[in-house]
């Protein structure tokens, strides 16, 4: 095995506590396991007993199973398209600062999650999970609630990271994660990127890899300590 085969990829700097990827759900599929096997009891019931109100609460159940399903599998969709996003941002260049955002708000509605800093040019992310089958008028209001909202909220963010002196650029672009809506490429729409997680290599890789260094200078260890008061709680640069 070679040196540079022994070497680990160089990767960019997280500070402050990364996300984590989720997990699967199992506790909701478990709740439909429950409400699917409580229908049954139900409707067996009726029949040993003939007390006809013992139908509805079968019904019940059923609908609270699908409920659940549903769910389930939206969750484990959203997950997945998190995993995605993750290894993405893990994948930029090594001149890229990535900062979570302390105490998200709104996640999956447009909320900012991610700080990514690279020289000169910084982005905010955050995730929507519009679904795909939602009527276009629909998930286009949504959408464009989402990105006002991430567009606010990055602003705010940089007051603050301003306010604790640290130098930022003139502007914070916003870019919006779809977990659920497919879009073919970036799109600009009010003032935010819709892309999909592997959308992110040519929106974001490109742009951290030819950056230069001038720009705003960021110092880790002032990001470090915004971070952790932010937070309220300690944190730590990887």
């Amino acid at each position: 095995m070679t040196a540079s085969q022994k070497r680990p990829a160089a990767r960019p700097r997280w500070v402050g506590v990364p996300p984590q990827a989720p997990g699967v759900p199992w506790g909701w599929a478990g709740l439909c396991l429950l409400l699917g096997w409580g229908s049954g009891l139900f409707f067996r019931l009726r029949r040993l007993l003939e007390v006809n109100i013992l139908d509805m609460f079968g019904f019940w159940c059923l609908v609270g199973a699908g409920l659940a399903a549903a769910r389930f599998f939206t969750l484990l969709q959203v997950g997945d398209a998190r995993r995605r996003l993750l290894e993405a941002l893990q994948r930029l260049s090594p001149a890229t600062v990535l900062v979570p955002v302390p105490r998200p708000r709104e996640r999956g509605r447009g909320g900012a999650e991610v700080l990514v800093l690279a020289p000169g040019r910084w982005w905010v992310l955050g995730t929507c999970d519009v679904s795909a089958a939602a009527r276009p008028r629909s998930a286009g209001r949504a959408l464009a609630r989402a990105a006002d909202r991430l567009r606010a909220q990055g602003e705010a963010l940089r007051a603050s990271l301003a306010g604790a002196g640290i130098a930022v650029p003139a502007e914070v672009e916003a870019v919006l994660v779809l977990t659920r809506r497919p879009v073919p490429r970036p799109v600009l729409d009010r003032g935010a990127w819709q892309v999909n997680p592997e959308h992110l290599d040519d929106l974001l890789g490109g742009s951290t890899s030819r950056a230069t260094g001038t720009g705003p200078a960021v110092s880790p260890e002032q990001l470090q300590a915004w971070w952790a008061a932010a937070a309220g709680r300690p944190g730590r640069a990887s």
